[in-house]
């Protein structure tokens, strides 16, 4: 079993000192929507080259699911790599196994913003065996299904680093017509996510009814000559597990055209920097119809851009906003951006 940092671990109680802490993860755990008790949840504080179990560190916190699948953790600001496990009874060893239920939630890293509580709906799916043996090509072969079944029309994205979190552009990105997929890969180490969008597309923030899943084994180590088979089971994010009135939404922040008219369909982007260049630190839901969005906002990440596409740089003459959050505390009322344009 991984060790709990001791130093994270005191840090983890002088930070919530007092009767109660006021910010944390909460939420359930769930197999194909039926929940899950007694799951373990361990969550990871993020850090510069990690992300989790993925690569090897050790939790800050740990708890276990309850018997109607509820869970919360009690956890100072910042962002998180939550994991939900729950181990068949040959499991000895710290890594799933065939037999497992499991799941990386796939929005990690989670934000927690001081004196909010952040929902984490956590998304099991069975653990399925690892295939391996030589091979002409160097290559990973598998399948994505949904309820046993091949998915249709999803995607497989291959990231050789932890280092964007999975978002932007991946070092491969494979269209899955049917299920079944066949990647040539140079040797190395690669990072496995599968991803179905309700909306279609290959990029975008996860949205309810959308499939994914980090696949269960990260990461894949591959050598030159061989064959890797795998299976990642995908599951459906629902809105019984992420809506939850008691937890906080995040700031709310609105987009305006220069007119005042709202912007709707507008994505926000959180980056640390006020150059604005990179992979965003996160990625809001599209705006509604007021040109509005709710956002947990990274810590150290105030820099924000509102835009219609995602991915690349600006475009000539392409419509966006720019704008800060509040440095050192939450706005009480909403952000207000409003639009600019590329020359």
């Amino acid at each position: 079993m991984r060790k709990i940092h001791f130093i994270s671990f005191v840090m983890l109680l002088l930070s919530c000192s007092g009767a109660y802490c006021a910010e944390g993860i909460k939420g359930r755990a769930s197999l194909g929507g039926t929940l899950v008790e007694s799951v373990d949840i361990n969550i990871y504080a993020l850090r510069a080259g990690g992300f989790g179990p993925f690569t090897g560190d050790a939790p800050a916190a740990r708890t276990k699911t309850a018997i109607d699948g509820r869970y919360s953790v009690d956890l100072p600001e910042g962002r998180y790599v939550v994991e939900a496990i729950k181990k068949g009874p040959k499991n000895k060893g710290e890594k799933p196994e065939a037999g497992d239920i499991y799941c990386v939630y796939s929005g990690s890293p989670v934000t927690v913003a001081k004196n909010r509580w952040t929902t984490v709906g956590l998304y099991l799916t069975p653990v399925s065996a690892e295939k391996r043996g030589p091979s002409e090509a160097t290559r990973i072969k598998g399948r994505l299904t949904f309820k046993g079944e091949p998915l249709e029309k999803a995607y497989l994205y291959g990231y050789k680093s932890v280092a964007g979190y999975f978002h932007g552009p991946a070092d491969f990105l494979q269209p899955v017509a049917r299920g079944d997929f066949t990647v040539s890969v140079p040797a190395g180490t690669y990072y496995l996510v599968a991803r179905k969008r309700v909306k279609g597309g290959a990029y975008g923030p996860i949205e309810l009814g959308d499939r994914l899943n980090f696949y269960a084994g990260n990461p894949v180590v591959i050598r030159e000559g061989e064959e890797v088979n795998l299976e990642i089971a995908m599951a459906e994010r629902l809105s019984s597990l992420e809506e939850d009135e008691s937890a906080g939404k995040g700031q709310k922040i609105k987009l305006l055209d220069p007119t005042g008219k709202p912007l709707a369909s507008y994505y926000v982007l959180a980056y640390p920097n006020p150059d604005r260049n990179g992979p965003p630190a996160a990625t809001s839901a599209l705006t509604d119809q007021n040109g509005e969005v709710f956002f947990n906002l990274p810590p150290n990440a105030r820099y924000l851009r509102g835009r219609a596409t995602l991915g690349g740089p600006l475009y000539e003459n392409e419509v966006y906003v720019d704008g800060e959050a509040p440095q050192d505390s939450p706005s009480t009322g909403p952000i207000i951006l409003k639009v600019q344009k590329k020359k």
